[in-house]
């Protein structure tokens, strides 16, 4: 248990209010895709203007749009074992991140995810080839041997097919989550996101022999990332996962 949380478990609640109840030095890791801060502004007329258009839409809905309240890495700070954090963010929002760390002795590294093919045709801007991840960590966390899990930079194609299983408009790489995860932590470790969309970061802890918990305030969402956890898409299709039980993991440990 973290405080009344069950670990293995997701749940459809607000952060700010249940990162209240979680323990102090009781995380391993936090690992998290905050809500992006975007620049306002027109798009061009286009099909891919119209799809950018479309993106942001859905952004807004979700309350995704305009940004994180900062706040919250006091807690994050709080609940940690010693600070182990991966902060996905936009380029608006790793000035403010940097800022808060800088008070802190910690090791710390930028992180990119590679888009080999970003959609074009935005007024008068660089293309969106480039996805940013601040990772900080306290003298003392480990980290695991392995040439490729120590690569900065994680290069692929757009994950539409990821974004279409799982109806996520941010959805990150599943592959890139496990390798920044196995690098960092150990089996069994406690692994939380407190905004965990469609749950990679959960999916990436299970299959990697982590525990985890999860906290979405979208339902719709919250109810994607469970199904995950347990092999079903968004459209209710069964798909590959792993099973705890073939993991070198006790999931009956602080249930």
């Amino acid at each position: 248990m973290l405080g009344k949380y069950k670990l293995n478990n997701i749940y459809n609640e607000d952060s700010y209010k249940a990162i209240k109840d979680i323990p102090d030095d009781s995380v391993d890791c936090i690992y998290t895709d905050v809500p992006y801060l975007y620049v306002s502004g027109g798009v061009s007329e286009s099909e891919f203007g119209d799809r950018f258009a479309k993106k942001r839409k859905i952004l807004k809905e979700k309350n995704i749009y305009n940004g994180l309240d900062f706040t919250i890495l006091n807690e994050f700070e709080r609940i940690m074992k010693k600070t182990n954090i991966f902060i996905w963010c936009s380029r608006l929002q790793l000035l403010e991140v940097m800022n808060y760390y800088n008070k802190f002795d910690y090791n710390w590294e930028l992180l990119t995810w590679n888009k080999l093919n970003p959609q074009p045709g935005t007024n008068n801007t660089w293309l969106s080839d480039i996805e940013y991840c601040l990772y900080f960590r306290k003298k003392g966390v480990k980290l695991n041997d392995g040439y490729k899990l120590k690569s900065k930079w994680y290069t692929s194609p757009i994950n539409k097919k990821d974004k279409d299983l799982f109806n996520h408009p941010t959805i990150k790489p599943l592959d890139l989550v496990k390798r920044h995860l196995e690098h960092t932590t150990q089996p069994n470790d406690i692994v939380a996101d407190f905004f965990v969309g469609s749950g990679t970061t959960c999916v990436a802890a299970k299959e990697s022999g982590r525990r985890y918990i999860g906290f979405e305030i979208d339902h719709e969402y919250y109810k994607i990332a469970k199904d995950r956890t347990n092999g079903i898409t968004a459209n209710g299709q069964t798909s590959m996962f792993t099973d705890f039980n073939k993991l070198n993991i006790d999931t009956k440990k602080d249930m």
